[in-house]
């Protein structure tokens, strides 16, 4: 067992690798857009946040690669295998556990601290 991206296993896949994904108790981490406060670019910016968020552009990304759309409609537009390899599906979503940012930035150092010092061994 290992950790990995799901779009990385997919892609193995389709090269005939015989790996597979277990969702129970995976881990998803969502990502955000953002721009700076101040950024001399910002209606740009919001200009490519809305052409990167259409519905169309988001069906084509996650039908080429199964990285999970960031709008919920775009899931019903999927064909079930394509689905079947999202972490957003809903089936693969309730196995799931949101990574809680707040415990990494209060805990992540002395984690890792303490991991290094376990492997050291």
């Amino acid at each position: 067992m290992s950790a990995a991206y799901n779009g990385r296993i997919a892609v193995a896949q389709k090269e005939g690798s015989k790996l597979a994904i277990s969702w129970n108790g995976h881990l998803y981490d969502p990502d955000h857009w953002a721009i700076v406060r101040g950024s001399p670019n910002k209606a740009l910016a919001e200009r490519f946040i809305v052409f990167a968020s259409q519905a169309s552009g988001q069906k084509s990304f996650s039908t080429q690669i199964p990285y999970g759309p960031i709008r919920k409609d775009v899931l019903a537009q999927l064909p079930a295998d394509t689905l079947a390899q999202l972490p957003t599906a809903q089936a693969n979503l309730a196995e799931g556990q949101l990574v809680d940012a707040t415990f990494w930035v209060d805990h992540g150092e002395e984690l890792e601290e303490r991991f290094n010092a376990w492997a050291a061994r």
